[in-house]
């Protein structure tokens, strides 16, 4: 009898250390074996940072979650091998497998908060120190204007004209 040992979600994992997922709409779903490359990840690092990608194996239909994963605790899954599925997990290992690979969730995070996530495979070394200019305070107004009449007398000694039109 095989157990699922964390569940998060469609993902889960056995108690063998191997990660499957639901696939397709709740009434008519299948299982599907993933493969992970990154080894020490966390099952939530893992399904955070999108260390997964299917194997090709995949399993018969089933009338709900549920019951997909009942039949995989009561071992009454078929197993088939997708060869489209396979190729498929193997463009996105190859994608995912970049040191540098951050996922579409992880960028927008960072672009909405400022603060840059290292990947979990990269060590915990600190990120380099980073000097946000809208945390600095704003110059009082007569800083202001001697800093406006002082970049006003000196112009800019090789300042050069950049336009689309074409020179003569």
């Amino acid at each position: 009898m095989a157990r699922i040992r964390q569940r998060r979600d469609r993902h889960f994992i056995d108690d063998q250390g191997r990660l499957y997922w639901i696939n397709g709409p709740d009434h008519h779903c299948y299982l599907s074996e993933q493969r992970q490359w990154r080894q020490g990840l966390s099952f939530e690092e893992i399904l955070l940072w999108k260390q997964c990608a299917p194997s090709g194996l995949v399993s018969q239909r089933f009338p709900s979650a549920q019951a997909a994963c009942e039949a995989f605790e009561h071992n009454q899954v078929q197993w088939n091998l997708d060869l489209y599925l396979r190729h498929m997990g193997d463009e996105m290992a190859l994608q995912r497998g970049a040191d540098d690979y951050k996922p579409t969730a992880i960028k927008d995070l960072e672009g909405r908060d400022g603060r840059l996530r290292q990947p979990p495979w990269q060590g915990t070394s600190t990120p380099p120190p980073r000097c946000d200019l809208s945390t600095r305070p704003a110059p009082t107004p007569s800083v202001a204007a001697s800093l406006a009449a002082s970049r006003a007398e000196l112009p800019h000694q090789r300042r050069r004209r950049r336009s689309g039109a074409p020179s003569l």
